[in-house]
């Protein structure tokens, strides 16, 4: 059985919605393809989960990238959920990475590893259009950092609530939506209610509780809708095809350069460590391959 199960709910007499989510076996797979240090290693399954959460919350069919580009030891970080499929017993798809430049102690604060960074949220829905939002790296966690970013870019008022542990991840989140009723005084009193419930949970309660033990302990006495849970899956979506494609990409006349050089044309997917050798026969029918298929179409037409 798989704890990697993200659980989606609201409040049936309130405008507020939630995500929880425990990302185990997903963080521990990612983390062992790569040796990074421990906080930038946190770090990460805390941007797997806000990914996660963040994709439940939008109910996104496409891409949505949590990105951090700092000035310092940590250059880049990234994490990315997919979601393919509105088929509740599809999973969601995350990967994530990390560019180290530098030595990072062992208790390196956020501000320690990004210095001036840039938090940057990307969503790619499959259909409309591409949206990106951008805010400085200013608070001292990460999780104030996702807060600030709605605060900053939507007016939304947001609970987040992150942990990550040797065993795997887990995040929570709250947030108040934009007013369907009347009475403003009412809806600000039921967010300081809820939120003040939610400040209660512990981390060891979200790093070992399952949803539904989550949601009771925190709001048995509120009238909760819940909805299908939704498994998680951490999954590259690099392939030998792929790779192909972005082969054929180069045109001709570069394949030809490369391959006079060297022997083979090498592609690592530095998300899963994946590697994909293409020597000169393989190249060279995948680029006959595509002018058959374009004298084909030519001919359609």
């Amino acid at each position: 059985m798989t704890n990697d199960t993200m659980q989606g709910f609201m409040f049936t007499d309130m405008d507020i919605r939630g995500v929880h989510l425990r990302l185990d076996q997903g963080v521990k797979a990612l983390l062992e393809q790569q040796d990074y240090p421990a906080p930038v290693a946190r770090l990460l399954a805390e941007m797997l989960i806000v990914a996660c959460l963040l994709s439940a919350n939008l109910k996104l069919r496409g891409h949505l990238s949590v990105q951090i580009r700092g000035a310092g030891p940590l250059k880049w970080v990234m994490a990315e959920c997919r979601q393919l499929s509105d088929d509740p017993e599809q999973p969601f798809r995350v990967k994530g990475m990390a560019q180290v430049d530098d030595t990072i102690g062992s208790h390196a604060s956020l501000a320690e590893m990004v210095a001036d960074g840039r938090l940057i949220i990307t969503i790619e829905p499959d259909q409309g259009q591409r949206y990106q939002g951008i805010v400085m790296v200013d608070q001292a966690t990460f999780s104030e950092c996702i807060e600030s970013y709605f605060y900053q870019s939507e007016q939304l008022p947001t609970h987040i609530q992150l942990v990550s542990t040797d065993d795997g991840a887990a995040g929570f989140m709250l947030q108040r939506l934009p007013q369907t009723m009347s009475d403003e005084s009412q809806a600000d009193l039921d967010w300081e209610l809820i939120h003040a419930l939610a400040s209660t949970l512990t981390e060891h309660e979200l790093a070992q509780l399952p949803a539904n033990q989550v949601l009771h302990r925190l709001f048995h006495d509120q009238q909760v809708k819940v909805f299908t849970p939704r498994p998680v899956l951490q999954q590259c979506d690099c392939s030998r095809e792929r790779c192909g494609a972005a082969i054929v990409g180069l045109g001709r006349l570069a394949v030809d350069e490369i391959l006079e050089e060297q022997e083979a044309i090498i592609i690592d997917c530095h998300f899963c460590n994946g590697h994909y050798a293409f020597d000169k026969v393989d190249c060279y029918v995948l680029l006959e391959q595509d002018v058959m298929a374009a004298e084909t179409i030519t001919a359609v037409h």
